[in-house]
């Protein structure tokens, strides 16, 4: 098949796919947003694209509940889509986010023999001879990869992760027909609005093709098992580095359970309440200690050994934190326990997180009442998931926008805290939370720190002092030869020369009004010249007439 071929079958497949959408869309009851798509994609691909009658379903439902029924339906990079989104309180309403975490990856596992065909090609070589033993009923499956029990032929007992045969090109197929459909709704339903589809897309994007990506899993968890080598509360499945390639993922078999009822658990021989603890302090250890932290630490990522040892699994997912952002979060912690609503807002400010809509007083005003809401609780008493909530609605209301790795912080923390609920009712992760939140407080004071911070400065004005006589040479050298400009950028400045421009036209033109009058007042005293004098009159009517119809249309008389 040529070239023209290709673009004609992809052509095709976009025709089929956004009516298919659209379709979906006007099913569920989303009629404004299958607007939005089928008046753009009409111009572009044709009539028939758009279907006019569609059997609407799912009467009586949320909105919320529809939108998440649509994604499920619009197949698996949809889903992943939304369980995106579900991350993201600080860009979505809270009803969206609860709903969108019910997304589940429910696929089909692929079949035997294209699995067995995937992993021959991907480690060259016969099943048989690569594995002594290899399950072909996978262990799990989702969308993009799915797991399989095998042993090595040195005996040991490891997990298969095989990326789907072929999912690359569906998920780069689908993303850029999101990314057509981003620009859509962006300049239809969003085009003066702060959200940006196109934004989102961007970090799905992005973030689905690391997912595909096993060997940048495979870098995770390698630094996982080297971060936590010397702590013997976690345990990283072991990586077989001689099976793995981009598409395949071997890793040490875990024989553990999931955690689930804390009375099964206590059968078990294992702790609830210090396992709680113990799967707090894993993921605030990533976030203020280490930097990275696994993104979705919710229970089926977790198997726990005896001991009660935790054995995180599926690193696909990690985000890397700035100490920008760990540093923001300081801020919110002290903006509340010394009630200094203001603070916050300062630093929102100082890091280019509030945008042009967002009225400062409003947000400090907001900002005042939820803190006021936790003053006179104690520390430990404070619910950390619902202050975490209110503090995204606050900032989602007035268009503050805080980094996404941020946001996934947040919601990371308010999963493990869910998760450790759950083992124990009575846990607290603002306990946990404090000496981690002191620590990270006092590390700009550390003599190592301040020091290495005191060099750095030295050194960077070391650069700049010897580069400034250079800089102000070749600042001199533009000077004599005429060559130095200076730009000078002043908002709506053109808005008021054209204000400036029309009233001095206005001005002219009643000069020249006033001066046809006296004119024509010195020709009409003369007898021969009468007749010139009247007609100077008349044009002065006229123009006296078009400048003040001019001044009342324009409103401004």
């Amino acid at each position: 098949m040529g070239p023209w071929g290709f673009r004609f079958k992809s052509r095709l497949h976009r025709l089929r796919r956004y009516r298919h959408i659209i379709a979906v869309l006007m099913k569920y009851g989303l009629e404004e947003v299958a607007e939005a798509l089928r008046s753009r994609v009409l111009v572009r691909l044709g009539e028939k694209i758009a279907p006019v009658r569609i059997k609407r379903i799912a009467e009586g439902r949320s909105r919320a509940e529809r939108f998440r029924l649509a994604l499920e339906e619009l197949g698996p990079t949809f889903i992943k889509f939304g369980q995106l989104l579900s991350t993201r309180p600080d860009i979505i309403p809270l009803e969206y986010v609860q709903e969108l975490g019910h997304l589940q990856d429910q696929v089909k596992p692929e079949l035997p023999d294209r699995i067995r065909a995937e992993v021959e090609r991907q480690l060259d070589g016969k099943l048989e001879d690569v594995f002594s033993s290899f399950d072909p009923s996978p262990l799990a499956a989702g969308s993009i990869a799915q797991v399989h029990r095998a042993t090595t032929p040195e005996g040991d007992s490891v997990a298969v992760k095989v990326r789907r045969p072929g999912i690359v090109q569906v998920i780069q197929a689908e993303c850029e027909v999101l990314e057509e459909l981003a620009s859509i709704l962006k300049m239809t339903l969003f085009e003066h609005e702060t959200i940006d589809p196109r934004q989102m897309v961007g970090e799905f994007v992005e973030a689905v093709s690391k997912e595909t990506d096993l060997a940048n899993e495979r870098r995770n968890q390698l630094r996982f098992i080297r971060s936590f080598a010397q702590d013997p509360t976690v345990h990283i499945p072991r990586v077989y580095e001689k099976y793995c390639t981009p598409a395949i993922l071997t890793m040490e078999y875990i024989d553990g359970i999931k955690p689930g009822d804390p009375a099964i658990l206590r059968e078990h021989g294992l702790d609830p309440k210090l396992i709680a603890v113990r799967g707090a302090n894993l993921v605030l250890r990533q976030i203020f200690e280490l930097g990275f932290f696994h993104a979705d630490p919710h229970p089926g990522n977790f198997f726990l050994l005896p001991g009660n040892v935790l054995a995180p699994i599926d690193f696909g997912q990690v985000a890397h934190l700035s100490s920008q952002d760990r540093r923001l979060f300081n801020e919110i912690v002290l903006a509340v326990v010394e009630n200094e609503p203001g603070r916050v807002v300062r630093m929102l400010d100082r890091l280019d997180m509030v945008q042009e809509k967002t009225d400062t007083a409003k947000l400090t005003a907001g900002m005042e009442q939820l803190i006021d809401a936790y003053r006179d609780l104690p520390l430990r008493n404070i619910p950390f998931g619902p202050a975490v909530t209110q503090t995204f609605d606050l900032l989602r209301l007035n268009y503050v926008r805080p980094p996404a790795q941020f946001t996934l912080m947040l919601k990371s923390m308010v999963t493990i805290e869910a998760f450790a609920r759950s083992l124990d009712p009575d846990f607290n992760l603002t306990e946990v939370l404090k000496p981690y939140a002191r620590r990270a407080s006092m590390q700009d004071f550390e003599p190592k720190r301040l020091l290495r911070h005191m060099h750095q400065a030295m050194l960077d004005a070391g650069d700049l002092a010897s580069r400034l006589p250079e800089d102000v040479n070749a600042i001199l050298s533009k000077f004599r030869q005429g060559k130095f400009q200076v730009r000078v950028q002043h908002e709506h400045l053109e808005t008021l020369t054209k204000t400036l421009d029309k009233s001095s036209n206005r001005i002219s033109f009643a000069l020249i009004i006033a001066a046809l009058l006296i004119g024509s007042s010195m020709l009409v005293a003369q007898e021969s010249l009468r007749q010139v004098g009247m007609f100077g009159y008349f044009i002065a009517a006229v123009f006296g007439v078009w400048l003040l119809v001019s001044i009342i249309r324009g409103g401004k008389l």
